[in-house]
């Protein structure tokens, strides 16, 4: 039966991908439903530090969509939790601490930016039960004002073509994560999906993460034609090597951390010493 769409209503520092989308909603401070009466003078100006919300976060969820651009950046997995599995990008190796947020809060340039992040300050909020869905902003975004940028609504209080599209992009964003989670269920169906482990170096010491699941590459290539060729009808054999291809980015992102390491390391040796 197809989905309806819904309606609008006004032992290494990494610990492992448990409750992530809990832990990803925590960019969140101060979440409201959005209110023509309530908002109709504000404006949505880019935050001095955009992506500075992010900074506390090692993993975000992401569509099955985005695997072809994040797997270029990031080690993209499997996570599971009630009612399913789900896909999730590393993009840090210690705990909240995200190394594609710089120190000015831009995000790093020339990498892919997961559509989690890209819908903040808005997310559409369901109650259990309901389809009705709710557009819900965070109030505590620091490019909220009355001044400049894009108007949430115009002076007859309708809603402004920039938050029409706005909500298209939420819309089309949920959508994309439901069809992620039939695959990655699939998978997991297809008893393809196995407990994950990637190992990365850095300083000559090796270390491992692991809280997460990845495809068993001989399980997939055993599977029968019929099923092959279902997954390939799917479009998804191809989601399936771009996730096999993305756990080798762990590297690159250890290379970030060391990085990272010696910024905080000159910083420290820059500051005053405090007597």
């Amino acid at each position: 039966m197809p989905r309806r769409a819904g309606r609008f209503q006004q032992n290494q520092p990494f610990r492992g991908l448990l409750n992530i989308a809990m832990k990803t909603l925590l960019i969140y401070d101060e979440l409201v439903s959005l209110n023509r009466d309530q908002h109709r003078q504000l404006k949505l100006a880019p935050a001095d530090s955009q992506f500075a919300f992010a900074r506390g976060t090692n993993s975000v969820l992401i569509a099955a969509g985005e695997l072809p651009l994040a797997a270029l950046d990031f080690p993209c997995v499997f996570v599971e939790a009630e009612g399913g599995h789900s896909l999730a990008a590393l993009v840090g190796l210690r705990d909240h601490e995200n190394l594609f947020v710089q120190p000015d809060g831009a995000w790093a340039r020339g990498a892919y930016l997961p559509a989690f992040f890209r819908r903040y300050p808005f997310v559409l909020a369901e109650a259990e039960g309901d389809d009705t869905l709710t557009v819900c902003l965070d109030r505590a975004y620091a490019g909220l004002n009355t001044e400049k940028g894009e108007a949430l609504f115009d002076e007859q209080g309708q809603e402004t073509p920039w938050l029409e599209e706005i909500k298209r992009f939420l819309l089309s964003f949920r959508q994309e994560m439901q069809g992620s989670r039939d695959f990655a269920n699939h998978l997991a169906a297809l008893e393809l999906l196995q407990e994950g482990v990637i190992e990365y170096a850095l300083d000559g010491e090796k270390s491992t993460l692991r809280g997460f699941k990845t495809v068993n590459e001989t399980r997939l290539r055993a599977l029968d034609a019929a099923a092959l060729k279902d997954l390939a009808d799917k479009g998804w054999l191809g989601w399936i090597y771009a996730h096999l291809l993305s756990v080798q980015q762990v590297q690159r992102l250890a290379l970030r951390l060391d990085e990272r390491r010696r910024l905080d390391s000159a910083e420290r040796d820059a500051a005053p010493a405090m007597h």
